[in-house]
């Protein structure tokens, strides 16, 4: 019987992995209309604009993150939140703004690793992770999301999908 704590862990790494197919499907659409790198960079962008507000913030309640000096101060995090945001800014322009989101999919997901991955195990999370990514994927397709050609759902693609929920509960077995 699985624990609460790790199927809720379960869960969460799930949700990345959809979170991960709308952050594919974003990019792909700043990639048709940009270019692949210049999708990249706008989703790195989002992503530093994002951690260092969150630890300048963290840093003013009195939480520094725990880096060298001066990186455990807010600060230096805001003058790097502000860099980031006045150049990604400059990037989206012509783009639709919800795409910059595509970088904070980007941050959830590299903060979900290092929060989840121990606690599950490294190929528990990442099946669960890409379990979700199948499904989000999935859904991506079929809605033809953010201007992408259109993949049908069938019977074999719910299938392949079903397959891989069941190696999640393979992979997380009979032990701990």
């Amino acid at each position: 019987m699985l624990r609460m704590a790790q199927l809720l862990s379960l869960g969460v790494a799930l949700l990345i992995g959809l979170g991960f197919a709308v952050q594919t499907s974003m990019l792909g659409s700043v990639a048709r209309q940009r270019g692949s790198t210049e999708a990249a960079w706008m989703s790195l962008l989002a992503t530093v604009a994002g951690i260092a507000l969150f630890f300048g913030l963290r840093a003013l309640r009195g939480a520094p993150p725990l880096l060298p000096s001066p990186l455990d101060r807010a600060w230096i995090h805001a003058i790097i939140a502000v860099c980031a945001g006045v150049a990604l800014i400059v990037t989206m322009r012509g783009l639709d703004l919800y795409y910059a989101a595509a970088g904070l999919f980007g941050l959830v997901m590299i903060v979900g690793m290092g929060a989840l991955a121990p606690r599950l195990g490294i190929a528990l999370f990442v099946s669960a992770l890409v379990a979700g990514q199948l499904i989000g994927g999935l859904t991506m397709d079929q809605l033809g999301a953010f201007g992408g050609t259109v993949h049908r759902v069938s019977a074999l693609r719910v299938a392949g999908a079903g397959a891989l929920l069941v190696g999640v509960i393979l992979v997380r077995g009979g032990g701990d």
